[in-house]
């Protein structure tokens, strides 16, 4: 929503003080020289992108819980912003900071939604890493929050901004490849020290750290090695596992050209090694099965990791040319057509039909997707200066993390599972519905009631 005056001009005519800038809630048009006021939470690791993204713009405030593990991004704000708040806290940070336009959130996966569902209420723009959140309830609400609140939000699977993403959609809407009924997504082969894959052993918590503070909603436990600054990812608390890791990035031309995101329901299933009592599981198969959706027939989407990863452990078709188990190898989702394949690259970069005769055969497909200009970050300015749609935005990131997160509940419960994504609920397993929603600890209910 716009309104027909900028925020400079408001402050210069000095309006009626109920109708402050301060107010969160209140939507404004830019100038095409304006500068989006940035508040960003979590600024180590991937947070370094939006720090340099949030440079080109307006800093007002920053929080971290390990100030020194993020010390090269400190650096480059108290250089830039002299007079930039910072905080160990972010929780502080929404009650005090008012004068702010649009939030960058870079935590670890338990922390996306007690983050971003602040920013939400109060009325501010997004842009959260992926995946989006850490359970289903969680993903529902930011969806449904961000709808009901028209703000511009954005997931970071950069790829979906991209050129070969959309080329994937247009060949396959088109028709070029027939029905296609079965995808396979894989991640890297070595991508394999993506977290723990263990509990780890007690220690001390770095001085630099907030130990406290980085748990978060999460019930309190002893600080234990392979868990900060990277490690975990591999922990059932905190992280989403390998699953998490890499489906918002390598899933997301199946989800997107076939329509699963509109699909009502899906069944879903596993095999593999289990997960332990602290860590997501290694090596498994996650296979989806969708139903009609629109002109598109059912079809099967299958995960492989660890040893399922190789190819010669995969499900395939029946009939296969040798010269697509290479182009697999090097291309890590596969589409299989009744008229053809196709193959993505990583971050659904390089996208191809198979063979290259094919391709050659069916030409470029026709243009019906508009294209992203200036990256995928950039798309997010954009849209929140033109009052826009950015391209990832929670309507359609929050369903692609929501089938990811039934995979991961199928690789814990071990058992095959029908889901309902108009309830969001599983109609055939209360033990998988009871990890629907965690129970946040005493100061962090803020989002679950």
């Amino acid at each position: 929503m716009k309104t027909g005056f900028s925020r400079r001009q408001i402050l210069k005519t000095g309006a009626a003080g109920s109708f402050l800038i301060c107010s969160p809630k209140t939507a404004f048009s830019y100038t095409a020289n304006e500068k989006i006021r940035f508040a960003l939470i979590g600024i180590g690791g991937m947070g370094s992108k939006g720090v340099d993204v949030a440079l080109g713009e307006q800093i007002i405030a920053a929080a971290d819980v390990d100030m020194k593990y993020a010390a090269v991004s400190v650096g480059k704000i108290k250089d830039a912003v002299p007079d930039a708040k910072f905080y160990t806290d972010y929780r502080k940070l929404f009650d005090e900071q008012k004068q702010v336009d649009a939030v960058w959130v870079a935590t670890p996966d338990h922390h996306h939604f007690p983050a971003t569902v602040r920013a939400l209420e109060a009325g501010l723009n997004v842009y959260c890493e992926k995946p989006l959140c850490h359970d289903i309830f969680e993903v529902r609400k930011l969806r449904e929050l961000a709808k009901a609140k028209k703000v511009v939000t954005q997931m970071g699977h950069q790829g979906h901004s991209g050129e070969h993403v959309r080329l994937l959609c247009e060949w396959i809407w088109q028709g070029s490849l027939g029905d296609v009924t079965e995808v396979h997504v894989r991640p890297p082969y070595k991508q394999m020290d993506f977290g723990s894959t263990g509990p780890g052993q007690p220690a001390q918590p770095p001085a630099s750290l907030d130990w406290d503070l980085w748990q978060g909603l999460v019930k309190e436990r002893e600080y234990r090695t392979g868990i900060h600054p990277s490690a975990w990812r591999g922990w059932l608390d905190y992280g989403t596992g390998l699953l998490g890791d890499w489906f918002c990035h390598n899933g997301d031309g199946a989800v997107w050209a076939l329509k699963l995101n509109e699909a009502e329901s899906c069944e879903v299933s596993c095999e593999g090694e289990e997960t332990n009592a602290t860590n997501w599981a290694h090596e498994c198969r996650v296979s989806w099965s969708f139903p009609k959706r629109g002109d598109m027939v059912p079809c099967v989407m299958r995960w492989s990791s660890g040893i399922y990863n190789d190819y010669a452990a995969r499900p395939m078709p029946p009939t296969i040319d040798p010269e697509l188990i290479k182009a697999t190898a090097e291309h890590p989702s596969s589409y299989y057509g009744t008229k053809g394949t196709a193959v993505s690259g990583w971050w659904m970069d390089n996208t191809r039909l198979f063979p290259e005769t094919f391709m050659k055969e069916v030409g470029r497909p026709k243009a019906v997707i508009p294209r992203v200009k200036g990256g995928h970050e950039q798309d997010f300015l954009n849209a929140i200066r033109s009052g826009g749609r950015s391209s990832a935005d929670f309507d359609y990131s929050a369903r692609l993390t929501e089938i990811m997160l039934i995979g991961n509940i199928a690789t814990r419960v071990r058992e095959n599972l029908a889901y309902d994504f108009r309830t969001g609920r599983f109609t055939n397993n209360d033990k998988a519905n009871a990890m629907l929603k965690r129970v946040p600890r005493k100061g962090w209910e803020f989002g679950y009631a």
